[in-house]
């Protein structure tokens, strides 16, 4: 239980990081360590955001997806 915990604990880290380099505060983001607890699974929660800044992370994950696929998404060919 403890390696689920740890695991929880740096997937927070790396998405609080890249959230930090993009500029994106996600004020709720946590790991729900009593869900943890009680099931043995340790999910990150990424809480509630206001409108804009939900649209912000959407810009910043569709510039990820596109440098990946060296074309734009949605282009078609």
């Amino acid at each position: 239980m403890a390696a689920r915990r740890e695991e929880a604990d740096a997937a927070e880290a790396v998405l609080l990081e890249a959230l930090r380099l993009a500029g994106i505060v996600l004020p709720s983001v946590g790991v729900d360590r009593a869900a943890g607890r009680r099931s043995g699974f340790y999910l990150v929660d990424l809480g509630s955001a206001r409108p804009d800044v939900v649209a912000q992370l959407a810009a910043v994950i569709r510039l990820g997806v596109e440098a990946r696929s060296a074309k734009p998404v949605g282009a078609t060919a």
